[in-house]
């Protein structure tokens, strides 16, 4: 099967403060004690890529999506791709399977109900699919989703594969070529 590649260009659409950065000095309790502006910024991308005929995957976070549904409406009336980011940034590996697929579950539901079309395409906060978090694939699958974009080939103490390749790939494919069960 041959890869299209739709947009080379992607966006998180996530506040300053959900940040993985942030985690130790800011607790999911707090967020709501900081201004937001994750909406004033998003229009503002919004308005350079209409300016340069630029479409992007817009991979939204549930919360943001449930806090600002004219935004997620915008990025689909504008014609990008809408894409999940998880619920609330919750990194793969700090879910058991079961919440992760409730939590994917969930926030793709809510993105397709607020903007009418299908969400294929779900990216992990701070790219947290490893090689211990592999279990994720099939529960995205089963969740409907038709790719991911949470793996960053590189080595890094939060994220990444460094073995990975650089491309898009099939994560079965990948597998048995690595001499690993798909």
């Amino acid at each position: 099967m041959k890869i299209v590649y739709q947009h080379a260009m992607s966006v998180d659409v996530e506040d300053y403060y959900q940040v993985a950065a942030f985690e130790k000095v800011i607790t999911r309790y707090q967020w709501a004690s900081f201004p937001s502006r994750v909406a004033h910024n998003t229009y503002r991308i919004l308005e350079l890529f209409a300016k340069h005929n630029t479409h992007a995957t817009f991979f939204v976070l549930g919360c943001v999506a449930k806090q600002h549904p004219d935004l997620v409406k915008a990025i689909v009336n504008q014609g990008h791709e809408l894409a999940s980011h998880g619920y609330e940034h919750i990194r793969v590996f700090q879910q058991t399977a079961d919440e992760f697929l409730q939590d994917i579950t969930r926030t793709r539901q809510l993105l397709q109900d607020l903007s009418g079309q299908q969400v294929v395409g779900y990216r992990a906060a701070t790219y947290s699919i490893t090689l211990q978090t592999l279990w994720a694939y099939p529960a995205l699958l089963q969740a409907g989703y038709r790719y991911s974009s949470s793996v960053y080939p590189v080595k890094h103490d939060l994220y990444g594969i460094p073995t990975a390749p650089r491309q898009a790939f099939r994560v079965s494919d990948w597998l048995v070529a690595q001499g690993q069960p798909a």
